[in-house]
């Protein structure tokens, strides 16, 4: 680890801290003050539109007689302007909307078709994470025949132990006869 404090890593040094704008933020405001500030906005452009509509109506002549004017060598030392678009009363909305409506209806029609795939396709990630169960074989064969060796292990050893019996007997009458003889 070094230890810049010591100057064990050089002499390069560290930039300076820049400096953040710390404004306070703007006041909040309620609908109704945002709705009317956007209508006096709203008016305000209207009234400038007329104006520019007014002016372009009456300085169009005054253009055109400037640039006549021009090339019979009148008014030399003007350039000629060019007028603002006309302001097309019958045209209310902006050509921006037309762009920002289109953006929303495609951001909706991405949601409904977008969220059902998601869901799906997380449902499928879950259902493959979970273990599955292993399906055990069937073991009733198996269980069947271990209880029949167990039957027949049990059998013989029934066999085998009548067999001792017997021959514990025949031992016994046997040392038992001898010994009524003597």
């Amino acid at each position: 680890m070094l230890n810049l404090q010591s100057g064990q890593a050089g002499s390069a040094k560290a930039p300076p801290i820049p400096t953040m704008d710390v404004s306070p933020p703007p006041p909040v405001t309620s609908g109704r003050e945002i709705a009317r500030e956007v209508r006096d906005i709203a008016r305000q452009a209207k009234i400038a539109a007329q104006d520019a509509r007014r002016n372009a109506q009456g300085a169009a002549p005054a253009i055109a007689g400037a640039a006549a004017g021009q090339g019979a060598g009148q008014n030399a030392g003007h350039t000629a302007t060019t007028a603002p678009a006309p302001y097309d009363a019958n045209n209310l909305i902006p050509p921006q909307v037309e762009d920002i409506s289109i953006a929303f209806f495609v951001t909706i029609a991405v949601c409904v078709v977008g969220l059902p795939l998601a869901r799906a396709f997380g449902r499928r990630i879950d259902r493959k994470t979970e273990f599955k169960s292993v399906a055990a074989p069937d073991l009733t064969p198996h269980i069947r025949q271990l209880q029949d060796s167990v039957d027949a292990m049990a059998i013989e050893l029934e066999r085998i132990s009548e067999g001792q019996r017997f021959t514990a007997k025949l031992l016994a009458d046997r040392s038992g006869v001898g010994a009524q003889d003597k």
